[in-house]
This record gives structure tokens, C-alpha cells and sequence, in this order.
């Protein structure tokens, strides 16, 4: 990724600068419909329902005269990767927008439903524009793993759609906005994109979608819906970050555009899955996007071919589980709290008597019913390494850069296998090991994995994993990586194309 000014002038969107639409009329800009979504993730949770619902019926200008009046210090953490200063700088910038001033708070809505997860909404509706924008918040603390359960069949009635997709849709329906606007866009960041891009597909009443790092769609789901979807794609626009973990998941729809990410680089993944690292802010109060590199791109797509292979290798059933598994590995990377109790063994607590996310990662691996998802994860991830090995360096700098801690530690054990010599005999070794093996050996092969992978392991952990990598070589032998497998599903004679520009 480029860096320093002469890069962000060069690579600068003029259709997306200070969030202005090219020809200053018609619908609204990709760019003002990203400061509209901005307008959800308000720096402190207990301000968000006092501030945006409190002001339903009012103007955004209304909303914006108190946050002014307010400015938060330069320094002060607003959460979401954002300082005080760049909330300050994007509150002016919308301030400083007439139309999106002009723009009433419509309606505010949380999905309070059986399995809802508790996203947010907002309709804003301009009668100067006869626009509305319905805006889908991200991912909230209930939803990572309906973001992963969209990888497989599911419990609702058409079986291929997620409850949250399905709550959405509805809540969108009573709106009855058709029937006072002309133009109709959806729009969200992350699971609040997927909304999106659903309804847009679902509902002939939308005019647009614009999704932010919004996640695909099942193999189910293309399947049954490929007719729709060849038609209703035309609408939809993916903006996506080009280092983000989120836009990849599962089969995607629609235009793609990409993006490079300026957030705080201490985050790891949460960096480029922020709403905030769109915005690029230059002198004064300048802020435009950056286009994304080719090359950067590339490495995420590696990674999602890697999980739609490994999905389509599954049955039906073990799709499912495999699916609600990522979804609590997500969990943990992106700082959710789990809806399960992970058992952290004493020596793995730290002195203040915190879980060490860490650690957590190790116990959801290696707890319960996980044990086989985890040795089969292992075991697709070493036949990826016999068959495709340049992927699998992509993979491991993707879980490197992000602190993708589980993918990070089984790849590592996958490359590290492919190098033994004797594979079998290792193995069978292994089992005697777990057996035989004296205590003082299984200090000894802790310390390795301090040292060598920067993993602090229990001894009951690592007798665990070395059982995994034991059942990763039985399973291996019945698992075979098929060239293209791992691509996106597109059942359309033509596929949309992104130029890399906002509208």
C-alpha cells in the first residue's frame, strides 16, 4: 500500500472528495452514502441510542449542531480505530454538506427479534433528492456468527437465508417507502452490507445498493437464487477495503471496487474492517478514498478461495458445523464476547485474571465436538500445502498481518508437517509420544512452541493438539484439493466489473 502524501494525491477519487457527487445532482454519492453510515457508529455505545433514536424526526443538521457543539479532545479514544480528531473531522465534513444536513432521521430501528442480534438501522430520507437511504449498521456483538452460518444451509423457510437477512427484509417491507420515493438505496458496512445486498436482491422497490466490506452469500443461496441474482446484481455496488476479512467471505454479487485502508495500524485485523479506514484525510479538511493495489488484493482472495474450498469439501451437516466454528473463531479475533464459556486451565490465566485472547483461541480449538472441525481445518490446510504451497504463504501473511491467531498457529503446524521427512512415521510416532512421552519431554516441546511459534500452551493443551495433528493425517488421507474449486460462484453469462471508483 502506498504512504504519504504524494501517493494519496495520486491515487486520489475525485468523485468521492469531501463526499461530493460528480454532477452535484441526481442520487447521492458512494462517498456521502459512506458518511451517512458513519452516523451509526457514534464513538461511545451509551451516546448512540441517546443521540440517534432521540433525534427521530428531526433533520441530520439537528443531530450535527450538538455534536459541534461538543467536539471531542483530538486524543480521546472513540473505539472503532478512530481518535477524537478524525470523529471531529467527519462530523464537520457532513456538517458542511447541505443535503445531507437537510436529511431527516427517519426512522431508527434495533433487531430486537428471536436470533436478531440486536443491528441497528436508520431510513434517512431527502424530499429535495426524493431519495431514501436505508442504512444497515455493521456487525453487531450477536451477529459474527450469523455472518458465518450464511456459509451453509440454514433453519429459515427457503433454507438458504440467515435470520438476520430475513428480519431485515421485513422490517424493510413494512417501511412502504416505494410509495413515497423514487429512488430507493440500501446500504451497510460489514453484516450490515450483507442486509444490504440481500434486499436489494429481494426487493425490486431498490434503486441501489452501496455495500461497505459487506460478505458474500452461500452456495446454497446462489444456487437457489441464481435467476434473481443474474438480474437484481446490476444494482449492487461492493466497496470493499483491500486487506479486509470480512468482504471475502462466501460467493460475491454485484460491482467490486477496491480501496486502500488508513486506520490505526495497532489493531491488527480490526484496522481494515473499521468503517473509518475508508477515509483518508488530507490538509485542512480535505478526505478522499484511495485506490486499492492489485497485488494486496490478491493475497485476501487467496485466502477466500482457501475457505470456500474447504467449505464445498463438507457435507451438509459438517458444512454447518464447520461454518458456526469460524463464526466463533471470528468472534474471538474481532473481540466479541463468545456466546460459550471457553475452560481456561489455570497456569493459562493472566495476573490480572483476564482471559488472554490467546489462550481462548486454543480452547475453542481444542474443546468438545471442535476437535475434529479443528483436525480437519489442519488437515485441508496441509493438503493445501501439497498442492498449491505458494497459497499457503499468502494464507500465513494474512494471519500474520491481522493476528488471525488460530488460522496463524494451524498453518504454521501444516507447513511445519510438509517438511518432515517419513510424514507416516512421524505420525505414528506422535501417537506413542501422547502415550510414553515423560513430563519433562512435554515441558520441552512447550518451550518449542514459545520459541518457535510465540504460543504459551498448557501441557493438556499441546497432548490435545498433538492428538489433532494425529487425526489431521488420518483425515488427509481421504481429502483432495481440486483445481478452481475455491472460486466464487457466478452463474451469469456476464460478470460486473468495478473501475476502483465511487460514484
Amino acid at each position: 500500500m502506498g504512504s504519504g502524501q504524494d501517493s494519496i494525491e495520486k491515487g486520489r477519487d475525485a468523485a468521492y472528495h469531501e463526499g461530493k457527487r460528480e454532477n452535484g445532482a441526481g442520487m447521492l454519492s458512494a462517498g456521502e452514502i459512506l458518511l451517512l453510515n458513519q452516523l451509526l457508529y457514534c464513538p461511545k455505545e451509551e451516546d448512540e441510542k441517546r443521540t440517534i433514536h432521540a433525534y427521530q424526526g428531526n433533520t441530520i443538521g439537528v443531530l450535527l449542531n450538538r455534536w459541534s457543539a461538543e467536539p471531542l479532545p483530538d486524543e480521546a479514544d472513540c473505539g472503532l480505530c478512530m481518535k477524537g480528531k478524525e470523529w471531529n473531522h467527519i462530523v464537520r465534513l457532513i456538517a458542511e454538506n447541505p443535503d445531507l444536513r437537510r436529511m431527516m432521521i427517519q426512522s431508527v430501528h434495533w433487531d430486537e427479534a428471536a436470533g436478531g442480534g440486536g443491528g441497528m438501522s436508520v431510513v434517512f430520507t431527502g424530499r429535495c433528492l426524493r431519495e431514501a437511504v436505508v442504512v444497515f449498521r455493521g456487525t453487531a456483538a450477536g451477529e459474527w456468527r450469523d455472518d458465518f452460518l450464511g456459509g451453509a444451509a440454514t433453519g429459515e423457510r427457503d433454507g438458504v437465508s440467515t435470520t438476520q437477512q430475513r428480519n431485515a427484509l421485513e422490517w424493510y417491507r413494512s417501511l412502504g417507502l416505494s410509495g413515497h420515493f423514487s429512488r430507493i438505496t440500501v446500504s451497510g458496512h460489514s453484516k450490515g452490507g450483507n442486509k444490504a445486498k440481500y434486499i436489494a436482491l429481494m426487493e425490486d422497490s431498490v434503486t441501489r445498493c452501496v455495500s461497505f466490506d459487506g460478505q458474500g452469500f452461500s452456495d446454497e443461496f446462489i444456487e437457489k437464487y441464481r435467476d434473481r441474482i443474474c438480474v437484481r446484481q446490476q444494482v449492487i455496488e461492493n466497496h470493499n477495503m483491500e486487506y479486509d476479512y470480512v468482504n471475502i467471505l462466501l460467493n460475491d454479487v454485484g460491482k467490486k471496487f477496491y480501496y486502500q485502508g488508513f486506520a490505526d495500524k495497532r489493531r491488527g485485523i480490526l484496522r481494515m474492517h473499521c468503517i473509518n479506514a475508508f477515509f483518508w484525510f488530507g490538509e485542512g479538511d480535505s478526505c478522499f478514498l484511495v485506490r486499492g493495489e492489485k497485488e494486496e488484493e490478491g493475497k485476501m482472495q487467496v485466502l477466500d478461495r482457501f475457505l470456500n474450498s474447504c467449505l464445498r469439501s463438507l457435507s451438509r451437516e459438517k458444512k454447518i458445523d464447520m461454518t458456526e466454528f469460524l463464526g466463533a473463531m471470528a468472534e474471538l479475533e474481532l473481540g466479541a464476547e463468545s456466546e460459550e464459556p471457553f475452560v481456561i486451565e489455570d497456569d493459562q490465566k493472566d495476573s490480572s485474571g483476564k482471559k488472554n485472547r490467546q489462550n481462548a483461541m486454543v480452547s475453542l480449538l481444542l474443546q468438545g465436538k471442535n476437535l475434529d472441525l479443528t483436525a480437519y481445518l489442519l488437515a485441508y490446510l496441509m493438503e493445501y500445502q501439497r498442492t498449491v504451497p505458494e497459497w499457503m504463504d499468502s494464507i500465513e501473511q494474512v494471519s500474520e498481518k491481522f493476528g488471525l491467531r488460530g488460522l496463524k498457529l494451524l498453518t504454521q503446524i501444516a507447513k511445519g508437517m510438509s517438511e518432515w521427512n517419513d510424514l507416516e512415521i512421524w505420525i505414528k510416532g506422535i501417537g506413542i509420544l501422547m502415550d510414553a512421552a515423560p513430563d519433562w519431554m512435554w515441558e520441552r516441546l512447550q518451550s518449542l512452541c514459545e520459541e518457535r511459534c510465540g504460543w504459551g500452551i498448557s501441557e493438556g493443551d499441546l497432548r490435545r493438539l498433538a492428538g489433532i495433528v494425529n487425526r489431521a493425517a488420518e483425515m488427509g488421507k481421504n481429502i483432495s484439493v481440486r483445481p478452481g474449486t475455491g472460486e466464487d460462484l457466478n452463474y451469469c453469462k456476464s460478470s460486473l466489473q468495478g473501475t476502483g471508483q465511487g460514484r
